[in-house]
Parts: structure tokens; C-alpha cells; sequence
């Protein structure tokens, strides 16, 4: 388990998170997912994510209250850095927060090196893998 460093472009929003690259991330071919190019990595317990700073620049794209899931997509209003995801679905065990790759303040190395698993988040499906992913 690692401790990353995490902020956004200009700095005003900054956290800790404990997890692991090597452990994997993912990338999503739901609605959201591709029309924010969203890259995360789950952390293994939602305890382990820390706001260290800025909590008074964060804002939350809404959601369809539709699909009827529990997430909270947070980013800064000054600079648009999306940041974390936290939320519940039971299918996925319940409560979790996944940061966004691109907030991790990491060597580039550690990104390359990091596997990716590509879930069916448009079928509901996030434990299947998608059927196409060259758009992710």
C-alpha cells in the first residue's frame, strides 16, 4: 500500500490517497466515463482518502437521479481538475472512493506502468469487461 499525493492543476484542492497502481485501475464505457476520459484507481478501503486542502473550491457534477446510483464526481471550480469519485453500489461492495489517475501528483513511470481494466458501466455491468475499449 502507497500513500499518494494528489491536487489539481492550480493547487487549491490536495489529498492523500492509499492504494495501489500496480493493483490495477480502470476506465468505463458508460456516458460519464467517456465524455469525461475518466481514469481511476479504487482504493481498497474508502477510509483511506484524505482531504488535505481546499474543500471550499470543490464542486459535484450532478447526476441522474434516473439511473438511481450513489456517486459524487468531485472537482475544482477554479481550475475543472476532476478529482474522485465517492459513492455506494452494492454490486461493487458497497461504499468506495476512486481517484482520478490524472490528479495523482506520481511519476509518469508509475502511470505507464499501471494495468488498466475496462468495465461495462453503459450495460450495468461494471464486472464484465467492455465489449470495445479503443475509445477509452
Amino acid at each position: 500500500m502507497t500513500t499518494y499525493h494528489g491536487s489539481c492543476f492550480c493547487g487549491a484542492v490536495q489529498f492523500e490517497a492509499d492504494g495501489d497502481l500496480s493493483q490495477g485501475t480502470s476506465r468505463c464505457n458508460c456516458r460519464f466515463c467517456r465524455k469525461m476520459r475518466y481514469w481511476e484507481m479504487r482504493l481498497p478501503d474508502a477510509a483511506g482518502f484524505r482531504l488535505l486542502q481546499g474543500a471550499e473550491h470543490l464542486a459535484e457534477t450532478p447526476r441522474s437521479q434516473a439511473d438511481g446510483i450513489a456517486m459524487h464526481h468531485r472537482f475544482c471550480v477554479r481550475c475543472g481538475t476532476r478529482l474522485w469519485t465517492e459513492g455506494n453500489i452494492p454490486e461493487l461492495g458497497g461504499p468506495f472512493v476512486m481517484v482520478c489517475i490524472n490528479a495523482l501528483d506520481v511519476p509518469e513511470a508509475d502511470l505507464i506502468a499501471a494495468p488498466v481494466t475496462y468495465a461495462d458501466g453503459a450495460h450495468d455491468a461494471w464486472w464484465d469487461p467492455a465489449p470495445e475499449t479503443r475509445h477509452l
